[in-house]
Parts: structure tokens; C-alpha cells; sequence
């Protein structure tokens, strides 16, 4: 993955590795929440959307993000920092 920032909007992109598809994403920050939309498409800040919020673990060694369903299901990915570039 790569990101590369636009202001206040970082545009990530990676390969697909099953096929080698080139996928891009827009996202920016509100707080500790993550809104995305796809490279031309709208941001997901539907009430029906997923909610996708980001926090510093273990002194900021680590960060943990949480996907919050409208279902009330969620997943949740913690990551060392030193993997975030």
C-alpha cells in the first residue's frame, strides 16, 4: 500500500495481489474517524455505512482500527506503528 497526501486527504493505492489490480481510495480524518470513498465515488458517511475509527495503543507503539457495522458486528486490526508508513 502506499498513501500520498493532498491536503487534508491522503490517497491510498495497492495491487490487488490475487490479480494485480490497481485499486485507489480517498480518505481523510474527523477526529478519530476514518471517512473513505473509493477514487471517484462517494464518502461513506451514510448512517447505513460502516463506521471506521483509529486509536493509538501501548504509548503509540501501536494502533488499533475498528469497523463498526450497522448491524452492530464489527472487526477490529491492531498493527505495530513501526509497520505504518
Amino acid at each position: 500500500m502506499k498513501a500520498q497526501a493532498d491536503g487534508e486527504i491522503s490517497v491510498i493505492t495497492y495491487n490487488r495481489p490475487s490479480d494485480g489490480k490497481l485499486w485507489s481510495y480517498r480518505c481523510r480524518l474527523e477526529g478519530n474517524r476514518v471517512i473513505w470513498a473509493t477514487e471517484t465515488g462517494r464518502w461513506r458517511t451514510d448512517p447505513l455505512d460502516s463506521v471506521v475509527t483509529f486509536e493509538a495503543l501501548d504509548k503509540g507503539k501501536r494502533v488499533r482500527i475498528v469497523e463498526r457495522h450497522e448491524d452492530g458486528s464489527q472487526n477490529e486490526y491492531s498493527y505495530p506503528r513501526s509497520e505504518l508508513r
